[in-house]
């Protein structure tokens, strides 16, 4: 059974892919790619691979900067189907086969850490939050493990500040409040192909989403903000784990 589970998503996942691409080729194309195509290819990438996504709380309707935790690569594609939010990336996934083109396709911007480029990406999130648009990052740095968020980096929460949009902080959950799915985070060793995988041959996922409250950023500087998002998203685990 799992063996024709993995077998017919996989076939599914290459003809999804196939369609991928044809979105791609057309966002390319645009000044400023519509980040509903993206979105709703994700919400079909999520039912392929078997994750059953709650989405808890208001997405914003307009521009707004997004932050949440980080735990896996397949938060962008949970953030995306409940959003219409282009994402902050490293440098490192632009050169991936087929994920990168995905991901400029997608409006992504990349940064190079530890090169010195958080003012000059922050300049680039503003102009598109001035633009309407909504931009999603995970300021923590690194991936985290389901339980703990680590402290947030405030450079690039400038980014709200000089284009006056409110801060949503969106926290991430797999599986449930006392039984995480081990099986999708990053853990030494792992690979983005080894979790595809895993997720293919599972029965099926739970990814839970909670959207915050918006964060004004009139009267805050960045490292405040940084501090009441992370805030917002440890409240909203814990209060996951009473519901």
């Amino acid at each position: 059974m799992t063996l024709i589970r993995f077998l017919r998503r996989f076939l599914l996942l290459l003809a999804h892919t196939g369609r991928g691409i044809r979105v791609s080729l057309r966002q390319l194309r645009a000044p400023l790619p519509d980040p509903e195509p993206v979105s709703a290819w994700s919400r079909r990438l999520l039912e392929i691979l078997g994750v059953e996504l709650e989405c808890h709380g208001q997405p914003p309707t307009g521009s707004a900067l997004i932050v949440a935790n980080h735990l896996s690569w397949l938060d962008i594609p949970v953030i995306a189907a409940c959003s219409r939010a282009a994402f902050l990336s490293k440098e490192s996934i632009r050169r991936w086969p087929l994920i990168g083109w995905f991901a400029r396709a997608a409006g992504t911007l990349f940064i190079r850490r530890g090169k010195g480029e958080a003012k000059q990406v922050s300049r680039a999130i503003a102009q598109r939050l001035a633009l309407g648009r909504q931009m999603a990052l995970f300021p923590e740095g690194r991936i985290g493990d389901n339980h703990e968020v680590q402290r947030f980096f405030p450079p690039l929460f400038a980014a709200a500040i000089d284009a006056h949009v409110p801060v949503v902080p969106v926290a991430l959950r797999y599986g449930g409040p006392r039984e995480a799915e081990d099986a999708v985070l990053y853990r030494p060793g792992r690979s983005f192909l080894g979790i595809l995988f895993r997720l293919l041959a599972r029965p099926r996922t739970r990814a839970s989403l909670f959207f915050c409250p918006p964060i004004s950023p009139e009267g805050r500087d960045r490292r405040a903000l940084a501090r009441a998002a992370r805030q917002a998203i440890l409240e909203a685990l814990s209060g996951g784990e009473e519901g």
